[in-house]
């Protein structure tokens, strides 16, 4: 029998298989490509990046690329006093060794064959993400493009990275509120990312390149560039956790499959990260996992993310405006998926009593509200990660 035996090779699942067998635990770890690149952009305030994972440490920099100062606009401009970085994903990976107390498998399991790992492990981690999720469930979705930084110039206005820009220079309006994310790769390359924060339904990737392409053109990006991008990232991130109760307790779920994901951001890897240590020493002792967080800052979220769902565009500006004139330590607070309630609760009352009076009456609708936006547009999105030298 196997001490543990983790499913999913992601972020997540290796990280956990890493640190049980560097812990001395003899892991299976099952995945079905498991040495598959990992192409999706990851990134992290810096200041998130655990200890265990700093190069002195690790003996690797994890970090491909960092900005100070990231710029919001909702719509007024507001600068978030805090570094930004993206992960290296394939130093993220070197960092996160499986040693010889991990056996790997490649083999795709269903819900069934997650089950039946008990007969081969004393603990079983699903790890498997948050997909297979209903078809009305909560999306976070986004189309980009990947350019080279001089190209790159005209959308970020002269900001170093933008953390989210909510103004609506686009030609449509039937997409639902979005808004442009732009950061630096590394110093030659800049992704630029439509995105809609939170769907149900989300829209469907061909609708976001259209206003993407519509707002670099207005901005001067060459159309060139636009038509024919270094790369192309297609993004689908479940919201909340699947709900599915496995019937034997020895089946337990890490990461964003344990709903480490912030339900109303879609910020994950920094909070799993950060679970880790926990997470292993809980394995190593025979207690269960601990919780990714207080069921009331799951509560708090989850109102969140209703607003999010049901706010028409301009309520959601003023909702991201008060955002960025919160201090910045509540910012943290509120981006932070581990914070505790009562943090979060705090974050989320300064942003609501600073927001003008209409808005204020929109976000209380906004969480009353039966149903999530009308959304034209709508449909299933493709896989999440970078498509290298799309043409």
């Amino acid at each position: 029998m196997f001490d543990v035996a983790v499913v999913g090779l992601g972020p997540a699942g290796r990280a956990l298989a890493s640190r049980c067998g560097a812990a001395g635990l003899s892991v299976l770890a099952v995945d079905p490509q498991p040495e598959t690149p990992w192409r999706q952009t990851l990134s992290i305030w810096t200041d998130q990046v655990p200890p265990w994972l700093l190069p002195e440490v690790c003996g690797v920099d994890v970090l491909a690329h960092r900005v100070h100062g990231p710029a919001l606009y909702s719509p007024d401009r507001a600068v978030l006093p805090r570094e930004y970085g993206v992960l290296d994903t394939a130093g993220l990976r070197a960092a996160l060794p499986l040693g010889e107390r991990v056996t790997v498998e490649t083999s795709r399991l269903d819900d069934a064959g997650v089950v039946g790992l008990t007969a081969r492990a004393h603990r079983v981690v699903d790890c498997r993400g948050a997909g297979g999720q209903r078809a009305d469930a909560p999306l976070q979705t986004a189309y980009g493009i990947v350019v080279e930084a001089a190209t790159a110039t005209p959308a970020l206005g002269g900001e170093p990275a933008l953390f989210m820009d909510w103004r609506e220079d686009y030609d449509d309006d039937e997409v639902g509120p979005g808004f442009l994310y732009a950061i630096p790769l590394d110093s030659d390359r800049v992704l630029l990312e439509e995105t809609c924060l939170a769907g149900s339904p989300a829209p469907a990737p061909g609708a976001l390149e259209g206003r993407l392409r519509s707002r670099l053109l207005r901005r001067g990006v060459a159309p060139d560039a636009v038509e024919d991008p270094l790369a192309v990232e297609v993004v689908r991130i479940p919201l909340l956790p699947r709900n599915w109760a496995p019937v034997d307790p020895r089946v337990e779920r890490f990461g964003t499959a344990g709903g480490h994901g912030h339900a109303a951001t879609g910020y994950s890897v920094a909070a799993m990260l950060e679970a880790v240590p926990a997470a292993v020493t809980a394995l190593a002792t025979g207690r269960p996992l601990p919780a990714p967080r207080s069921p009331l800052s799951t509560g708090l979220h989850s109102v969140g993310l209703r607003a999010l769902l049901r706010a028409d565009a301009a309520t959601l500006r003023e909702l991201f405006g008060a955002f960025g004139r919160l201090e910045a330590r509540q910012q943290e607070w509120f981006l932070d998926a581990a914070s505790p309630s009562y943090q979060v609760g705090a974050a989320m009352w300064n942003m609501w009593v600073s927001m003008p009076l209409a808005q204020k009456a929109g976000m209380v609708a906004a969480v009353l509200r039966r149903d999530a936006r009308a959304l034209a547009g709508a449909g299933p999105p493709g896989p999440t990660g970078i498509i290298p030298g799309v043409d």
